[in-house]
């Protein structure tokens, strides 16, 4: 999932980026890419508009690449569960053997 990701990144940033489920880092990528390929239309502005869209592609890149796997958000939301299950057991222990 992250190969395809990164690539439909490569083309449309910040795309990607929402497909791993980053959703407000994606949206935010996927302005910048629009904002600079219109300023790139323009012939005095693509000065700005071509390093803008060069930086939201590149960043759009690494951060899909460096997204959590489905299974890994999963292990994550189990670790979580278990450790509220197991705060309320220990205040009990405290508060008895008060």
């Amino acid at each position: 999932m992250k190969a395809i990701a990164i690539i439909i990144n490569f083309f449309f940033p910040g795309v990607g980026t929402m497909i791993v489920g980053k959703v407000g880092i994606g949206v935010v990528q996927l302005l910048l890419g629009i904002v600079g390929y219109f300023l790139t239309l323009t012939g005095v502005l693509s000065i700005i508009g071509i390093p803008m869209v060069i930086a939201a592609v590149i960043w759009s890149m690494i951060t899909a690449a460096q997204s959590d796997t489905p299974q890994t958000v999963v292990v994550k939301q189990e670790v979580v569960r278990e450790v509220i299950r197991e705060v309320p057991e220990e205040n009990k222990k405290e508060e008895e053997e008060a």
